[in-house]
């Protein structure tokens, strides 16, 4: 894909540089992702400078992402690889991108890959985009990679003031290197309208999960904690939607529970459909343990769904009090919550209505009219 033509005549900034930016992002993300926050965030940030007065390449040619693929301007000039066979041709394009110091000013990585690190040119900008430290802080794994771009960039974008806390933190950066820019919402509520049809089994009452069931976003726990309910309730279940089925193990675990056939899974779950599985639920529940920002929240909001939260310090940053939170260390704590929701009508409809209002504070325009002015200011 070519450069988009700089509109001079638009620019009311005083640097000239400014009018004449050349921005590199890469495809990593989008032949490793096929979908998620992460690419999602990366997308709409390439779709929103694209559509800009400022010149924006993608490095790299083969991509798998399901919000690219649907994009028939943006992946025009790509190639789909559903499977990521041609990964090592990708790398290769885009260190060939990285070393061509005439074609961009500044480069916007998708995530710190180390195989990256040594093909910036030093006098290229470079913005640096971290959305949580998790690996760092759940799991004590090595920063390594995150630490030498943290220090090579020009600026670190984190997405929430609690993911910054955690980069001064563990990784030492002055906060005064740091902007937070939150994270916008790609959906809209007549999304769900798009689906015909009721998907197969879809019970009538129902609390939704959705994503990853990794140890830290606190599936188990979530589920160990409503036994009670799903057992007292015969209309009442648990939905998931994420990239996968539920493994061996997991069905072992909910066997063991006593609650295999009232914890249900749907997967390939496109944005009409995941729309349609938050608006018919009676609440969205995010257990986790800790997260960067936490997308899916403004996902319900925008359905008109209320959601009951753990209390970590980015849902409370972001939901303030447009959640309902929980212990999410205290299985009690989450089974009163969800249960207080679920039943709870007037106060659904009170959760839903400042969930709306707040989300009026989040959009992918304005974290593209921010991360703008971001890169405008370190020329």
């Amino acid at each position: 894909m070519g450069d988009r033509p700089v509109g001079r005549n638009s620019c009311r900034f005083r640097k000239k540089i400014a009018c004449q930016m050349k921005i590199l992002y890469d495809s990593h993300i989008f032949l490793t992702h096929k979908a998620g926050g992460i690419s999602r965030y990366h997308y709409e940030l390439y779709k929103g400078i694209y559509e800009s007065t400022h010149s924006v390449k993608l490095a790299g040619k083969f991509y798998k992402n399901q919000y690219l693929k649907e994009d028939k301007l943006l992946s025009k000039s790509l190639f789909y690889d559903p499977t990521a066979s041609f990964s090592a041709v990708n790398k290769y394009l885009i260190k060939k991108s990285l070393k061509n110091k005439k074609a961009y000013d500044l480069y916007h990585p998708s995530n710190p890959y180390e195989y990256l690190f040594d093909e910036i040119p030093s006098d290229k900008k470079v913005v640096l985009t971290i959305h949580d430290m998790i690996p760092e802080k759940i799991y004590h794994e090595s920063y390594e990679d995150k630490l030498k771009f943290a220090n090579r960039a020009d600026k670190i974008i984190a997405v929430s003031e609690a993911t910054k806390k955690d980069v001064v933190d563990i990784l030492g950066t002055a906060p005064d290197k740091i902007e937070v820019i939150y994270h916008g919402s790609s959906f809209r509520a007549e999304h769900a309208d798009l689906v015909k049809n009721k998907p197969a089994g879809l019970p009538e009452k129902y609390v939704l999960y959705v994503g990853n069931r990794n140890d830290y976003k606190n599936f188990k726990g979530l589920v160990k904690a409503i036994v009670p309910l799903l057992k007292k309730d015969s209309s009442f279940y648990l939905v998931c939607a994420g990239k996968r089925f539920f493994s061996k193990k997991e069905q072992e675990f909910l066997q063991s529970l006593g609650v295999e056939n009232k914890v249900l899974c749907y997967v390939g779950v496109d944005d009409n459909l995941l729309a349609y599985l938050y608006r018919h639920a009676k609440a969205f529940v995010f257990p986790s343990l800790n997260e960067g920002f936490g997308i899916p929240i403004l996902e319900a909001w925008s359905c008109g769904t209320p959601v009951v939260l753990s209390e970590n310090p980015c849902f409370l940053e972001v939901a303030e009090d447009a959640g309902f939170y929980f212990d999410s260390s205290d299985s009690d704590s989450i089974a009163e919550s969800v249960e207080k929701v679920v039943r709870d009508r007037e106060l659904r409809k009170e959760l839903t209505e400042k969930g709306k209002k707040r989300l009026e504070l989040f959009s992918w325009d304005k974290t593209v009219r921010q991360t703008i002015q971001l890169y405008e200011s370190l020329f």
